[in-house]
């Protein structure tokens, strides 16, 4: 059977939704998947002493590597959250401990990127981590030199947004990984406007971490992602 999903959402003698940036409506396939596990899903998956909690750690890992599949990724690199912004937060403070021990406590991001992202920033700010904010150019990109710019040799982190969620510019995420191929720096990637619509640079291997949001891509609210790659 073919599948076919209009990314609109009408109610009955209502306004028509186009909004599916902010939030998209649940795709009926999804729907029925999740409908089924909570009917006939019983188990926990730490639990492996019984069938239950085998099947559903199987089906957890089979999840785990979905998700992964689309960045290139595998299934052990795959942490399930609440959404982008808890994934934000585990990377971003998640590297503030390393920071300190090491004694890396700069961090590259731009001006125009979530809040679910300044705001963690602004946490390590007050923590005495130093930031330089990199401004777009008039066309809502940044520029990757002006990445490669900032770099100092106790650069911690780059973070810079896949597309941004007010104007949809998409930022040049390979050619900051290449300029990056040089550096420790950790790269982080807030994909929730882009994971599931432009993947190839998300297959970058330069990328170290990756949030991900599952309702901007018909999934259920309060689903989310954070692959975060092993480095070789």
């Amino acid at each position: 059977m073919k599948h076919t999903f209009a990314p609109t959402y009408k109610q009955e003698d209502g306004p028509v939704y186009l909004d599916c940036n902010a939030t998209a409506p649940v795709e009926p396939r999804v729907q029925e998947a999740v409908v089924q596990w909570m009917a006939d899903g019983l188990g926990n998956a730490g639990s492996r002493t019984h069938e239950f909690g085998l099947r559903a750690k199987r089906a957890v890992q089979l999840a785990r590597e979905q998700v992964a599949a689309v960045v290139g990724a595998t299934g052990d690199e795959v942490v399930f959250t609440s959404g982008a912004t808890e994934s934000n937060n585990i990377a971003l403070l998640g590297l503030a401990a390393f920071g300190e021990e090491s004694n890396r406590r700069h961090i590259i991001s731009t001006t125009i990127e979530h809040k679910a992202v300044l705001e963690p920033l602004e946490v390590l700010e007050a923590k005495g981590f130093t930031l330089t904010l990199v401004p777009p150019d008039s066309a809502g990109r940044i520029a990757p030199e002006a990445i490669a710019d900032a770099l100092r040799p106790e650069t911690l982190l780059v973070s810079v947004m896949h597309a941004n969620n007010e104007t949809g510019a998409r930022q040049p995420l390979l050619e900051i990984a290449e300029l990056l191929k040089d550096s420790d720096a950790y790269f982080h990637v807030d994909a929730a406007q882009g994971y599931g619509k432009d993947l190839e640079p998300l297959r970058s291997e330069r990328i170290d971490l990756i949030s991900v949001s599952g309702h901007k891509i018909y999934g259920p609210l309060g689903v989310g992602a954070l692959v975060a790659r092993r480095r070789g």
